[in-house]
């Protein structure tokens, strides 16, 4: 997200809305969502195998740790199209979290 943004949390999406303008600027609903679970995520220390509901999108660290695998691991599966992930331009890979409970379904 932009760094001129002082609080993510001011910007309010009404139902049925996709994105929005703040401050001058489309802001798509996802792009928020990802980004509360990435501040989460980082602020706090939660141990993977018991997230909170609201959490829905894991950074790649946080995703392999979720699934007991390594990074690498996640990333060869990624090119083999088995997970994907949500590209984000010179970020970090973000994945669903119905994705990879659909894989750990699927894995075991």
């Amino acid at each position: 997200m932009n760094s001129k943004w002082a609080d993510i949390n001011q910007i309010y999406f009404p139902d049925g809305v996709r994105s929005v303008y703040f401050d001058g600027k489309r802001v798509k609903k996802v792009d928020i969502q990802i980004e509360r679970c990435f501040l989460e995520l980082t602020s706090t220390e939660y141990d993977c195998s018991n997230l909170p509901d609201n959490i829905q999108y894991l950074p790649r660290k946080q995703a392999a740790e979720y699934l007991g695998l390594s990074e690498s691991t996640l990333t060869r599966y990624h090119e083999k199209g088995i997970l994907t992930w949500i590209t984000r331009r010179n970020r970090t890979p973000i994945y669903k979290r119905e994705a990879l409970d659909i894989f750990l379904k699927k894995s075991q």
